[in-house]
C-alpha cells in the first residue's frame, strides 16, 4: 500500500510538472505566433479579398490600405520637423559648410596656377564645346544691350558738350586780351544754347552707334580673357584670394539667408516625399518599411512569446497554489 502511494504520488508530481512547462511552452508558442500574425497583417494581404461580392474583413492589410495617409504623415514630418527652414538654414550656415565653401576658391586657385591651359581650353575640357561658345556669345550681347541701353537712357551729350564749350572758353581766357574778352562773352546762357543742339547730335550717334562700338569692345576682350592661360590669372589675382574669399562667402550667406524660404516652397519637400511613397508598390513598400524597422518588428515578436511565457509561467503557478 505505501509503494502503491508513493508510486502515485510521484505520478502526480511528474503531472503537475509537465503542467508547470506545458503551460509557459504554449504561452511562449501562442506569443509568438500571434505577434507575428499580427505583424503581417499590417501588410498582408496586399489587395482586398472578396468572398463574392463581400470583402474580408481587415483586407487589406492595414499599411496597404492606409498607404496614401501614411505618405501624407510622412511627408509633413519631413518638411515641418525634419527639413524645416530652420534646420536647413542652420546647416547650410554652420561653419563646417562655409569654410568648405570658402576652401574652394584656394583649392580652384591652386589648380588653375598649376594649369597650361587656356579659360577656352578648361571650359571645353569640363563642358560641350557648342555650349560655351553659345553662352559666351550670348553673354556678350546682353552685356553689349545692357551698356548701349544705359548710355541710349542717360542722354550724357549736353553735359558733354558744356564741358567742351567751359573748357574751351577757359583756354581764350588764358591767351591775350582779345581772345580773353571774346572768351568772357560766352555766358551761361550762350553755353547752354550751344551746348543743347551738339548734345542731341552726340546722343544720337551713342544711341545709332554704341552697341556695335560697344558689342565689338566686349567681345574682342572677351576673347582675350578665353585665350588666357588660367595659370596667369591665378596669379594676377594671388594676392586678392581673401578678399575673393569674402565676397564668396558674404554672397553664399546672403543668397541662403534671403532665397532659402523661396527655393524651399518650390521645392515643397512634403509633396516630393509623399509622391515617392506613393510610387511605390506594396511590395516595394513593405520591402522598405521591413529594412529600416526589421530589427524592432523581430523584437516586438520575441517580446510576445516572452510575454506569453511569463503570463502561461504565472497561470501554471497560481494553479498549483489553488489546486
Amino acid at each position: 500500500c505505501i509503494s502503491s502511494a508513493a508510486s502515485d504520488v510521484y505520478k502526480r508530481q511528474i503531472i503537475m510538472n509537465i503542467q508547470f512547462l506545458i503551460g509557459p511552452v504554449i504561452g511562449l508558442i501562442i506569443g509568438y505566433v500571434t505577434n507575428n500574425i499580427a505583424i503581417k497583417m499590417l501588410f498582408r494581404p496586399l489587395k482586398p479579398v472578396y468572398i463574392g461580392k463581400r470583402r474580408v474583413p481587415f483586407t487589406p492589410g492595414l499599411i496597404p490600405k492606409e498607404k496614401e495617409r501614411i505618405a501624407k504623415t510622412i511627408g509633413g514630418v519631413v518638411s515641418t520637423e525634419l527639413l524645416d527652414n530652420d534646420t536647413i538654414n542652420k546647416t547650410l550656415l554652420s561653419d563646417g559648410i562655409i569654410s568648405g565653401i570658402t576652401g574652394l576658391v584656394e583649392k580652384l586657385f591652386n589648380k588653375m596656377k598649376l594649369s597650361e591651359k587656356t579659360v577656352r581650353e578648361e571650359l571645353y575640357q569640363k563642358l560641350d564645346k557648342d555650349l560655351v561658345d553659345n553662352m559666351t556669345e550670348k553673354a556678350e550681347e546682353d552685356i553689349a544691350a545692357l551698356i548701349h541701353a544705359k548710355l541710349s537712357k542717360f542722354n550724357f551729350g549736353t553735359e558733354i558738350s558744356k564741358k567742351v564749350i567751359v573748357n574751351i572758353r577757359n583756354q581764350y581766357i588764358e591767351k591775350g586780351r582779345i581772345k580773353a574778352a571774346f572768351a568772357k562773352l560766352v555766358d551761361d546762357n550762350m553755353i547752354n544754347s550751344l551746348a543743347e543742339p551738339i548734345g542731341k547730335t552726340i546722343d544720337k550717334m551713342v544711341s545709332e552707334n554704341s552697341e556695335a562700338i560697344v558689342g565689338d569692345l566686349i567681345k574682342n576682350e572677351t576673347g582675350r580673357i578665353m585665350d588666357t592661360k588660367t595659370s596667369e590669372i591665378a596669379e594676377r589675382y594671388w594676392h586678392s584670394i581673401p578678399k575673393i574669399k569674402s565676397a564668396v562667402q558674404s554672397v553664399y550667406i546672403r543668397t541662403v539667408k534671403n532665397d532659402l524660404p523661396k527655393v524651399m516652397e518650390k521645392l515643397n519637400i512634403a509633396k516630393i516625399v509623399e509622391d515617392k511613397i506613393n510610387g511605390y508598390n506594396i511590395k516595394e513598400f513593405e520591402d522598405l518599411l521591413f529594412s529600416i524597422m526589421k530589427k524592432e518588428l523581430n523584437a516586438i515578436i520575441w517580446l510576445g512569446a516572452l510575454l506569453g511565457f511569463v503570463m502561461g509561467f504565472l497561470n501554471a503557478f497560481i494553479s498549483i497554489i489553488f489546486s
